[in-house]
């Protein structure tokens, strides 16, 4: 079921304990992919780890290909809404809260697709 977090770490832990960890980086790895970025995570990441690579690779894109960025956010399909929610004036707070929102829309792709494939 799909329920609240309150961060990335929260989501990502969950989501290890529910055993659906591996398809949530191959989801992430094929949506960057898409986008023509070449970041792979790995799937021997521990949750924190993801998250911190995630977060920092997120910061580089912000700073020097913003293009970029907002393409991978229109791939993931992260919505305006929440991303205008954010106060972008601290650009490490700012890449934070866009990392938790595209882990939670990654997140959302992997549940649905596993609750209707199982069936």
């Amino acid at each position: 079921m799909l329920t609240p977090f309150q961060n990335s770490i929260d989501l990502l832990s969950n989501i290890k304990n529910n055993k659906l960890y591996n398809e949530l980086i191959n989801q992430l790895n094929k949506d960057l992919s898409l986008t023509g970025n070449n970041l792979h995570f790995s799937k021997d990441y521990v949750p924190l780890t993801l998250k911190n690579e995630l977060q920092i690779k997120i910061k580089e894109l912000i700073n020097n290909d913003f293009n970029l960025f907002t393409n991978l956010l229109y791939r993931i399909d992260v919505s305006e809404k929440d991303i205008k929610n954010i106060d972008p004036v601290d650009v490490d707070v700012y890449s934070e809260n866009i990392t938790f929102l595209i882990l939670k829309r990654i997140w959302k792709k992997v549940w649905f697709k596993h609750q209707y494939t199982e069936k």
